[in-house]
């Protein structure tokens, strides 16, 4: 009886896509994408008013049911929000989006202790932790999947974001593992990895003028999200859009570190509206 309860609590759930950082940028371009696909959508931010608008906004544009919860998930108390919220609201992790992400740009011995490790809290720890709550139910249910946004500069080096690039390089390794361990199975685990995104991250960093904002090609959020959410649906592995980032994503594994570290030293290295250093 037990049993045969719980399995009918479960089938009284409704599947939703779970996306971090979804008030602006790639988490709400993909808050959209989801939506146009018909997804029950639960939205987690820091920021409470602009979740509310956010979800507002979707659910009337696109017709379906979208919860939202304020959180912080470089804690791991955030986490178990985004776990109770969907309790809460009688829903399970069909697809989770692992987006939320902070970035700082600089000398290393010039960032502030608590900004670093922050950055790994949040894009690491907290991706590790969302990830291992949801995925052995995905793969109990033999459906859905775990996208991680990552970034094209989690393939190499990258001095004045070496944190940053460090937990990108994380989450592209461990979700090119994990979909390696789920092959077999209806669980699907990508992994999509931007260059510059037309999004206040960069001048939020203070990196709004270094050389690779200005001479890389900028992307849309809307039009890396559309792709995203395309090639997650079909389960690729590794979603690099763009030539440049293919090129760049590509190319690393080829010139050695005495070629394209200095050259991503150059095009991040932080400077002022003049372009001096």
């Amino acid at each position: 009886m037990g049993k045969k309860a719980s399995d009918e609590r479960a089938e009284q759930l409704t599947p939703a896509a779970v996306i971090t950082g979804a008030t602006r940028g790639i988490g709400r371009a993909l808050a959209d994408e989801f939506a146009k696909g018909g997804h029950t959508l639960l939205l987690v931010a820091r920021d409470e008013a602009g979740l509310a608008k956010t979800a507002s906004e979707i659910a009337a544009e696109h017709g379906v049911r979208v919860q939202h919860v304020a959180c912080d998930l470089s804690i791991a108390e955030g986490c178990d929000a985004v776990e109770d919220a969907l309790r809460e609201h009688g829903l399970y992790a069909e697809s989770l989006i692992n987006n939320a992400a902070v970035l700082t740009a600089g000398f290393f011995q010039d960032q502030e202790r608590e900004d670093l490790l922050r950055i790994i809290d949040l894009n690491v720890r907290a991706v590790v932790d969302l990830t291992r709550r949801f995925l052995p139910d995905m793969l109990a249910r033999d459906s859905g999947g775990v996208l991680n946004v990552a970034s094209v500069e989690g393939f190499m080096p990258v001095p004045y974001q070496s944190t940053y690039a460090a937990t990108k390089a994380c989450m592209i390794s461990l979700s090119r593992a994990l979909a390696y361990e789920v092959m077999g199975t209806n669980v699907r685990v990508c992994v999509v990895t931007p260059g510059p995104i037309e999004t206040d991250i960069h001048a939020n960093a203070g990196a709004e003028h270094s050389y690779y904002v200005h001479y890389y090609p900028v992307m849309t959020p809307e039009k890396m999200a559309q792709a995203a959410y395309k090639r997650f649906m079909r389960g690729n592995w590794v979603i690099t859009e763009g030539w440049v980032n293919r090129i760049t994503a590509f190319g690393v594994r080829f010139l050695p570190g005495i070629m394209h570290i200095p050259a991503a030293g150059w095009f991040f290295r932080v400077r002022d509206a003049d372009g001096n250093p």
